[in-house]
Order: structure tokens, then sequence, then C-alpha cells
């Protein structure tokens, strides 16, 4: 049997044990190697079934054995895949090897997710140039190796973590109990803990662990999954260079300067200290923090002028020490419990887009908190279901061409600590986490950590998983349908951009959403509410079609945090295939008939079809990775809403 692994791999990792002996061994490279594979593979395998790249009605099972064919008779080529099974959402599971047979050749077995996207290119709808493929193919080498290195990292970070944890103690509530019981300002974060261990990429995106243009010495150094810590350069830029955006309230602080001067004291005085050792007048610059790779690896090509002419200076003694979150390039300073966050622009293809921050997020981050703060006050928090982690400040700099392509190179926005709202008794768990399995052992295997809160806030049992994911989409689906139907707001409330506040016993109480930079705002509901919004350029943020707005919803929230949340609970506790969308079709309508007598009937009818009966939104990775494209391309998929009598008149 020939094997289509790369040939370079086993010599990959022999390379890396050698580089980075103290971290893991060539054998846990290797255990981590298959399974980065399989998980490739099965991603892959599921994006070209969704996407419609590939016929899944040409394949022909056969469950004797468990396997499954798809031909390709005008090639004489077939594809085996032994334990792919469809599910719930256009979900997909590859158990077992894949294989390809060519006219009675020796089988293939087909190892990496880059290899079966070139054998199987030949059976798409579309004709992709070699270039196209060969430039994807690159990405999800890159996505694997990358992956195998964080699992290989988790198994000597899980061993440590055991042992840290008391014994009858899980993951979550030993962190809860660590944060709540310290001193305020001293207090251990451990949501950001959480946010590091849970960093194990986009439950839909094929190259969800890509990196372009990182050497594994920087990713290891630089990315959450490796408990990274970085030193934040902090330059200083010509304050009229700089637009500076906040919210209303900045209480006591009249300029940008004295805010930071407050909040960041020491780092500040060697910023300044810095500035008068260059002759420099203090008060006509601003501080700038910026990402270790952006100040030495690419504003020196970038903004050669601005440096030149001492717009910009690049100031290396001055640093902050800070960790990513499940964001590369969102970081908590000092790893702190109240200091507010940064994100920063990294010009990096990071899985799919390059990760800069654009003058529009930089003003309408604040701008955007400050609309939802008068929102949830007028709806008391949707039922005290929502809270938001605030973007308090946006700064970018001024290109003198008004060339934002430009500008989103050299930015900031400052973003509330989620750990503000772990007061009551109250946690912030980043939603991601509860899919990364505790670093517990039981019997030799790891559980998801959201399998803690359903033992500890129900039952570990399936009727306790069925409670929880009631309790659970209740909250999540009437605060983000609420704002929608209501005021005409589409969350990016997806798995990365949402924390689940619990109490002492871990039971769900409320959704903390963060990252406003993609939200959509349908225009005629805001100014129906009597609200408004001033929009950075025409045609972001706010959308005078609901399509959009709806498109992003049901996407983020129905289907890559709630949709992936039933399946992975279905698949842990073995439950019925539609009985926790039966949970989420319940909630989804509880909260239409909640607030029917406060909508127009018409647009009540028109979004109640849209919702629970129209197929919905799905969004085309693939097609956008083959095509070089970072702009949206969205198809559509049957309504697992509507797909529930049907699975259950075929035993499901």
């Amino acid at each position: 049997m020939i094997d289509t692994t790369a040939p370079n791999v086993t010599s990959k990792l022999t390379e890396w044990a050698d580089d980075f002996t103290q971290n893991f061994t060539q054998a846990q490279l290797t255990h981590a190697r298959a399974e980065a594979d399989q998980r490739g593979l099965r991603l892959l395998l599921q994006a070209l079934f969704r996407e419609k790249l590939l016929d899944s009605e040409q394949l022909i099972f056969d469950s004797a054995t468990d396997t499954v064919w798809l031909p390709h008779w005008k090639s004489k080529t077939l594809f085996r895949f032994e334990g792919l099974k469809s599910g719930m959402a256009g979900s997909w599971q590859l158990n077992g090897p894949m294989h390809y047979l060519k006219n009675h050749q020796k089988p293939l077995k087909v190892t990496t997710s880059a290899a079966a996207l070139k054998l199987l290119s030949s059976l798409f709808e579309v004709t992709i140039s070699p270039p196209d493929i060969a430039r994807f193919q690159a990405e999800l080498d890159n996505s694997t190796e990358n992956d195998t290195f964080c699992l290989a990292y988790r198994q000597a970070w899980a061993r440590r973590l055991e042992q840290e944890i008391p014994a009858g103690d899980g993951m979550i509530s030993w962190l809860q109990k660590k944060s709540l019981y310290t001193q305020q300002h001293a207090r251990f974060n451990g949501c950001l803990l959480l946010e590091q261990w849970g960093t194990l990429g986009h439950p839909w995106h094929p190259n969800y662990k890509t990196k372009i243009g990182l050497s594994k010495q920087d990713v290891f150094a630089m990315s959450p999954e490796f408990e990274a810590n970085i030193d934040i350069a902090i330059a200083a830029v010509r304050a009229d260079a700089m637009h500076i955006e906040s919210m209303p309230a900045m209480p006591g602080f009249s300029t940008y300067l004295a805010w930071f001067e407050h909040t960041f004291p020491q780092v500040f005085r060697h910023w300044k200290e810095a500035l008068l050792m260059r002759n420099l007048t203090v008060s006509e610059w601003l501080p700038l923090p910026m990402h270790p790779w952006q100040a030495q690896r690419h504003l020196p090509s970038e903004f050669p002028f601005e440096i030149a002419t001492e717009k910009l200076i690049l100031l290396s003694e001055v640093t902050c020490s800070a960790a990513p979150t499940m964001s590369f390039r969102t970081l908590v300073p000092q790893r702190s419990s109240h200091l507010p966050l940064m994100k920063l622009p990294v010009s990096l293809r990071l899985t799919s887009v390059q990760r800069t921050l654009s003058p529009k997020s930089a003003r309408m981050g604040p701008r955007v908190s400050a609309l939802l703060e008068k929102i949830l006050d007028r709806e008391q928090h949707f039922g005290d279901t929502l809270a938001i982690v605030c973007e308090q400040i946006g700064l970018h700099y001024i290109d003198p061409q008004g060339n934002d392509d430009h500008a989103r190179h050299l930015s900031i926005l400052y973003r509330a600590n989620p750990m503000q709202h772990a007061e009551d008794n109250m946690f912030p768990v980043p939603v991601g986490a509860l899919f990364a399995p505790s670093p517990i052992q039981k019997n030799g295997t790891s559980r998801a950590l959201i399998t803690e809160l359903v033992a500890s806030a129900f039952q570990d049992n399936a009727q306790g998983a069925i409670d929880f994911y009631r309790r659970y989409t209740e909250i999540v689906v009437g605060a983000t349908l609420g704002a929608y139907l209501l005021y005409g707001i589409g969350f990016e409330a997806h798995q990365q951009n949402s924390f689940l506040l619990i109490d002492a016993k871990g039971m769900p109480q409320k959704l903390l959403l963060r990252d406003f930079g993609d939200i959509r705002i349908h225009a005629e509901a805001l100014r129906l509410a009597g609200l408004t919004l001033a929009c950075h350029k025409a045609g972001h943020t706010v959308f005078e079609d609901r399509q959009p707005v709806r498109d992003k919803l049901l996407h983020a929230v129905f289907l890559c945090h709630l949709g992936e949340l039933a399946l992975l609970l279905t698949q842990i506790y073995e439950l019925p295939e539609t009985a926790l969308w039966i949970v989420l079709r319940d909630a989804t309508q509880a909260v239409f008939d909640q607030l029917k007598p406060r909508i127009p009937d018409t647009l009540w009818q028109q979004e109640y079809a849209l919702v629970l009966e129209q197929p919905w939104p799905a969004k085309s990775f693939i097609r956008m990775r083959l095509a070089d494209s970072a702009d949206d391309e969205v198809r559509s998929m049957p309504n697992p809403l509507m797909q529930l009598d049907a699975a259950r008149t075929n035993g499901n």
C-alpha cells in the first residue's frame, strides 16, 4: 500500500524534536501528527461537502463494513473512506482512514488534507487552477504542522495542570476558585488560562491553524496555545498623526495621554523617559503599543517615510509584558485581571485573512459599544441574559492620502477585561474552551470541559446534557435573537467571541460578548428604535438590507456556536441526533412568541420563516481560499430546524 504522507514529515518531526527538546519528544510529535492529520482530513471533507464542491449524493454506503465510496467513473477513480458519517447541520465525522484507488493500481492511503485536496479537486464542480490548489495546499500543510506542534505541547501541559488541580475539582471549578478568592488587583486570571488552553481552532475552517509568515520558533513564542508571554513594544507617534476614538465614559480623563499614564503608570514612566532622553516634548506624542512581530518585521518596510521623518519612533527599550488570548493579536497586559486588553494589528495571514486593525474597527468599536450599552440599559440586559466587553478606546494612523489600507497597519483597540465580570460569584468561561479536552484523565481518556459544567449544574448523563443545553440556549437565543428582532443587531457571537458567565455551581447565568469589528446592524430597525450610529464609511457595519445581518446571526450564533455545541454534547452523551436541535428550535420559537407583541406582524412573519423554516446561510471557507479572497462567500444549506421531523421519521 502506498502512503501519500509527505516524504519529509518524518525528517521534520526529528528536526522539531531536536529544536524543542525541552518541550516535547519525537514520539509525542509523531502521535500528535497523526491526530492533526485526521482532524485536518475531517474538516476538509466536511467543508467540501458543505460547500457542495463534492456531491454527497454520489457517495455509496456499505453499512456492513462501515465503508463509504466516492466514485469518479470518468477517470476510473475511487475514494474509500472508513467511518465517514454525516450529521445534523452539514456536519461530517471521519473515524478511519482514507484511500485513493485508480485503474486497479495499489490503493494509496491519503493521510494529509493537502494531499486529499489535490486528489479530490478533479471531482469539483468548478475548475480550479493548479496555482490556486498549490497555494491552498501550502496553507493546509502549515495548519497541520502548527496543530501538530500544539497537540504535542498539550501533552506535557496537561500533565502539569493535572498535578496542580486538587483532587475532586474540575479545571473550570479550580480556576473559578483560584480567580475569585484573591486580592482584587492581584487576583489570578483564570479566564486567560482557559482561553489559552482552549485555543484549538475554528470548528468549520480546514486551515484552522494556518499562520503563514511565522517560523516554528515564532509560532511557539507568540501563540496562546503554548502559554506564550511576549513583550509588546511601546512606540511613540506624533499626536497629530493619530485619530483617537473613545466611548463617552472615559471618566476623569480629558486626553488619551492622561488615561494611558493612569492605566499603565510604569510603562508610561519608561516611555516618557525615552522621549526626554531624545529631547522630545512629551505632550506632542502618543504612546502606541505594538505587537513585536509588527514592530520588528513589518513597520520598517510599511512606514519608512514616517520613521525617517520621525512621525513614528520605534522605542526598542520600552516594552510591556503581555499574553495572547484565544485571538493571537489580542493580548492581556501582565496577565492582569483588571487592565484593559490590547487588540493589535499583525500583518500576517492567520487562518484565512491578514489580521490588521482597520480605521473602521478602531473608530466603530467604541461607537458600537456605547450604542450597545444604551440598548442593554433599555432592555434590562434582555432579562439579565446579556453583557458586553466594551471596546473603550481606538487609535489609528491618519494617512495623508486617506488610505485606510495603509493606516490599518498602525492602530490599536483597547478592550475591557472580561474578568471585570467575575463578581457576585460569577466567572467568565470562554465558550471555545468548553470544546477542549480536560487535562484530567479518567480511565486513560479526557472529556471535553463542557462535561464539567453539565455535571456540576445538572447531572453527568444524557438528561443532564439536555437540561444544560436547554438552559444554555434559552440564555444565548434570548439575548442574540432578541437583539436582532428588536434592534437589528447581528452579533458575531461564535465560540471565540463569547463567554458563558457561570455561578459558583457552574450554572449558566449570562452571555458575555466581545469583538464588534464584524457586527452587522440593520439601519431601519435602529431608526425605528430611535437610535443612531455614526458610521466610518457607508456600506460597513450598518446595512439597509436585513439579509447580511441575519446571515451573521445564523452563521455565527446558530451554526458555529449553538450548533457545534449540540453536536459535541450529542456525541459525548450518545443522544438521539435530533434531541438538542429540538431544544434549540423550541428556544427560538419561544423568543419569537415572547417578542411578537413588539414587532410589526409582517416583519414577524418574514423573520419567523427565514429563521425557522427557510434554508440557512453557509459561509464557504474553501471557495474563499481558492479564490484568495477575504470577502465572505455565502451559500445556502438546509435549515436543520426544518430537518427534525424528517430525521425523526428515519429513526434518528
